[in-house]
């Protein structure tokens, strides 16, 4: 497949000098549309996996798909030679159409279908377990595989800990289900872990590899060869988060436990880190609902805005799973009502359709527009058409130096931790930033 091509028409390619607010006011100008739109912005994908390269030179990541699977962000992975990080068939299926060879590939769900591990076993891809049954599954349905043992280690400030479903204990359990692997003759390669979601705490990762070191003792004393490292996800992805800390505490980590030696991979499933900043949420207001105090009629106590999107759309992490909403007032004139106490609807019938109650705004009107940072990560992705209500649309750009590297990515075959360093946009990169209102 020609990625390149294929990418080609799905984007628009501008110039360099062109500011993230410049696109949201040209997507603004078109008004009000049935659907939201995700603007989103390829360069700063591009951008994140320069940082990745450079923070963590011996981690290769594969990014988590689930996170963001919009074709123009998966695509440009591809193409970067990003490995993937899969949870069902289908994930697995769309990354090997794109070209992905198999082992730039992990089936990372611990609880997989027999149907999807007889995929696997025809795919040959590599696959996690962390129980008994999942290991005696594999045994019966894949039994020359090559696994990891996924061991729980949270984060305490993870925004979503993922080891209240996954993850075996990574001390007896751990050592128990190795000695099992081992009389059923499954091929245990390596461990894994994931941290949690949104986990601000670099250290975790440095206990984590620690940890990782005493599970490899242990299997190599009793005849594993462990050669594959995954680090998991939980990288923080906002605009003005940095991977540095938690490079350091990593860095670290590998250097002391895991000194390089010929055959040892290491991998990671960043999802957010890569593309939560890529996309901004552009969202007009359709209706407006003002409750007046009971025995003022002039005093305002409450605004309710109706907006195109809500939790069945972009906003379902807003609501349940902690993420931030930061709302940028956009406005054709510099004219704003005063500051009101405001809940943010979505376009549903479900009263439960809101995703920010009682936070302060200054009153807008109907057909005034809302702009949402950092919606990349698990929006898009958890939308569905509840009520008949169109999922969000995206508008796909990126700029001239960016799209020249690509090029020179796809024509040369060649590494993109050389390419990438040789745009200076990445490093100069225009944003909203102390934007509050306009």
């Amino acid at each position: 497949m020609n990625l390149l091509k294929v990418l080609s028409g799905r984007l628009e390619v501008i110039d360099d000098s062109t500011s993230s607010s410049d696109l949201v006011n040209r997507l603004v100008a078109v008004g009000p549309t049935e659907e939201s739109l995700h603007l989103v912005e390829l360069d700063n994908l591009v951008k994140r996996h320069y940082q990745w390269l450079t923070c963590l030179p011996r981690v290769r990541p594969f990014y988590a798909i689930k996170s963001n699977n919009d074709p123009a962000v998966v695509e440009t992975l591809a193409l970067l030679g990003c490995g993937f990080d899969c949870a069902s068939k289908g994930e697995v299926q769309r990354v090997l159409d794109l070209g992905v060879p198999r082992e730039a590939i992990i089936y990372a769900q611990p609880a997989k279908t027999i149907e999807g591990l007889l995929f696997a076993r025809e795919r040959n891809v590599r696959t996690v377990f962390d129980c008994e049954l999942e290991l005696r599954k594999i045994q019966q349905y894949y039994p020359e595989a090559e696994v990891l043992i996924r061991f729980r280690f949270d984060a305490k400030d993870a925004q979503a800990q993922l080891g209240t479903k996954f993850g075996c204990d990574p001390d007896e359990e751990a050592r128990w289900l190795l000695d099992l692997a081992k009389q059923l003759n499954i091929k245990v390669v390596g461990w894994c872990f994931n941290a949690g979601s949104g986990c601000t705490d670099g250290k975790i990762y440095y206990e984590a590899i620690k940890k990782g070191r005493q599970i490899t003792d242990y299997a190599e004393s009793i005849g594993f060869n462990f050669w594959y490292l995954d680090l998991g996800g939980g990288y923080l992805g906002d605009k003005g988060e940095s991977l540095a800390e938690h490079a350091v505490h990593i860095n670290k980590a590998l250097d002391e436990f895991f000194p390089e030696k010929p055959g040892l991979q290491v991998i990671a499933e960043p999802g957010r880190y890569y593309c939560a900043s890529v996309v901004t949420s552009v969202v007009p207001i359709h209706g407006k609902r003002v409750f007046h105090n009971s025995k003022n009629r002039d005093q305002v106590d409450h605004i309710f805005y109706y907006l195109n999107d809500g939790i069945y759309g972009s906003f379902y992490s807003a609501k349940y799973e902690g993420q931030k909403v930061l709302p940028i007032v956009w406005k054709s004139t510099d004219e704003c009502g005063p500051i009101r106490r405001t809940t943010l609807f979505g376009p549903t019938c479900d009263g439960n359709d809101f995703f920010a109650q009682g936070i302060e705004l200054p009153e807008l009107q109907v057909s005034d527009f809302l702009v949402f940072e950092n919606q990349g990560a698990y929006s898009h992705v958890t939308a569905c058409r509840f009520n008949g209500f169109n999922l969000p649309k995206s508008v796909v750009f990126i700029r001239r130096s960016v799209w020249h590297l690509l090029e020179e990515v796809a024509m040369e075959q060649s590494s993109p931790k050389k390419l990438v360093l040789n745009s200076s946009y990445l490093q100069n990169n225009s944003d909203m930033q102390n934007i509050k209102f306009r």
